[in-house]
């Protein structure tokens, strides 16, 4: 997890600066690098295992600057500024719609709330209404017929 952290950091950080000041600093190691090895005789034991160390930190570094390189044609160079322009609007516009997305479902639900409530309050059709009514005021007049309170005209 540690090493693909850096190792997009770095690409990262390729992809907003470039490789110049990568390259650069390798390319400076590589020639202190050189000058000690023009300063050593390769001829005295005990320099030949500094020229040996001196000539892998060498190719260590010759690998880091075609590994930069390489890394860099892979994520397409460093961004221009048309390309960086480009994203930050993209980015904006992502965030735009996604917030007016997030209003106009939050008002679809309101007006779905208005419509199921105005179908749950005329969802019985009148005449069905009426013959409830009527079927209740039957009962009603029975009731009132048991008790005495109604009695039928001849």
């Amino acid at each position: 997890m540690k090493t693909k952290t850096d190792e997009l950091a770095f690409k990262l950080q390729l992809k907003r600066l470039g490789g110049d000041e990568f390259k650069a600093e390798s390319l400076e190691l590589i020639r202190q690098v050189d000058a000690q090895l023009a300063e050593l005789d390769p001829k005295n034991k005990a320099e030949k295992k500094k020229i040996t160390a001196l000539n892998k930190d060498k190719d260590a570094l010759n690998t880091r600057l075609a590994k930069t390189d390489d890394i860099l044609a892979a994520i397409g160079g460093q961004i221009t500024e048309a390309e960086a322009r480009e994203l930050i609007l993209k980015k904006i516009y992502d965030l735009v719609t996604h917030e007016l997305n997030r209003y106009l479902n939050a008002e679809k639900r309101r007006l779905i709330a208005v419509v199921e409530n105005l179908w749950d309050k005329y969802a019985v059709s009148s005449r069905e209404m009426e013959s409830q009514r009527a079927e209740t005021l039957k009962t009603l007049d029975g009731f009132l017929k048991g008790l005495g309170y109604f009695k039928e005209v001849p």
